[in-house]
């Protein structure tokens, strides 16, 4: 049994392509495009003159942030980055256990599909629960019927018992996905700011020792080069690329605040960095400098903070316009 949508207009969005047409899909896959005629075996949907998009991937997010929703503001007013993720992001991932992982997942599963998103690129964090937890994130997802590929994001903010457990969730996830299907794993870390020189040579091994890539925030503020250097006496990108991190497998989420030489060395390796728009404007970071990076940039690929009522299509506005911060920006966060 095959589906025939016709009636439609069918748009590609890379390269930019747009044609009035039909399309069959047959087996899960597209079948044929174009001025098709009804076979026997289709079933035919009149798509009225719908625009018909190819799925979507989002290629950075961290769902369990639709639970911010109506969530008890900060303590205090934030000043800076570092503590909006102290007061309000990390206040929330140790919060989470089983029920509510598998629920946040379902939720923004849903709402990804909403807006035309069928794959999610998912960084997860759940300190008080690591082991298993990114099952409970596929099963959200696949409750919607989208695709995923998952990650536990590492940090040291916990000791180094913490860490291992990360890596450990990661290492299990990966050897779970090896042999295909609906779901895959990268290995997760948080930032090279949360991150020790072991830590991240364990997260390079484990990379290694896959063949996947690593999904890391890199540069999403300027706290994250300023503790490099102070903390080991080199640039950011430096340390990453002494650990292995620059090569095309790895997911560089954010990129915000990379200076010149940074911005040269990423798109020499040819690695993948996420747009962030939305999530970049709400935290009041700054706007990636898409314009000048070389290597496969996630245009279309977004991330959604989730306290925030959204559509993609405001998701493409920001990031044609990028706002400035208000003024006392992070006041937003008081409630």
């Amino acid at each position: 049994m095959s589906i025939l949508l016709t009636n439609a207009i069918l748009v590609d969005i890379d390269p930019l392509r747009v044609e009035a047409g039909a399309l069959r899909l047959a087996g899960g896959t597209i079948a044929a495009r174009g001025a098709l005629a009804p076979a026997a075996a289709d079933e035919v949907i009149d798509c009225g003159g719908a625009i018909v998009l190819p799925g979507m991937v989002n290629g950075h997010t961290h769902l369990y942030s639709a639970l911010a929703v109506g969530m008890p503001p900060a303590p205090r007013v934030p000043k800076n980055f570092s503590e909006i993720l102290e007061l309000v992001w990390w206040r929330l991932d140790r919060a989470l256990d089983a029920d509510s992982i598998e629920a946040s997942a379902r939720i923004g599963a849903i709402e990804a599909l909403h807006c035309g998103t069928t794959t999610l690129i998912d960084h997860h964090a759940s300190p008080s629960l690591i082991a298993g937890s990114l099952d409970l994130v596929e099963r959200g997802i696949a409750s919607a019927g989208l695709r995923g590929v998952l990650c536990y994001e590492t940090t040291d903010r916990h000791g180094h018992a913490g860490a291992i457990d990360g890596l450990l969730e990661n290492e299990r996830y990966l050897h779970k996905t090896k042999s295909g299907g609906q779901f895959a794993g990268v290995v997760g870390a948080h930032a090279s700011f949360t991150l020790s020189d072991e830590s991240l040579k364990l997260l390079a091994a484990l990379a290694e020792k896959s063949g996947a890539g690593v999904h890391i925030h890199v540069a999403e503020d300027p706290c994250d080069e300023d503790s490099c250097r102070r903390e080991y006496g080199i640039s950011l990108v430096d340390r990453l690329d002494r650990h292995g991190l620059l090569r095309p497998q790895t997911i560089f989420a954010h990129g915000t605040h990379l200076d010149a030489e940074a911005i040269q060395r990423v798109g020499a390796a040819k690695l993948h960095l996420a747009h962030n728009p939305r999530s970049n404007m709400n935290n009041a970071v700054g706007y990636s400098p898409v314009g000048r990076l070389r290597c496969p940039v996630m245009r279309h690929r977004w991330h959604w903070r989730r306290h925030v009522r959204r559509s993609a299509d405001g998701v493409v506005q920001i990031a044609r316009r990028p706002r400035r911060p208000l003024a006392g920006g992070y006041r937003r966060y008081a409630g």
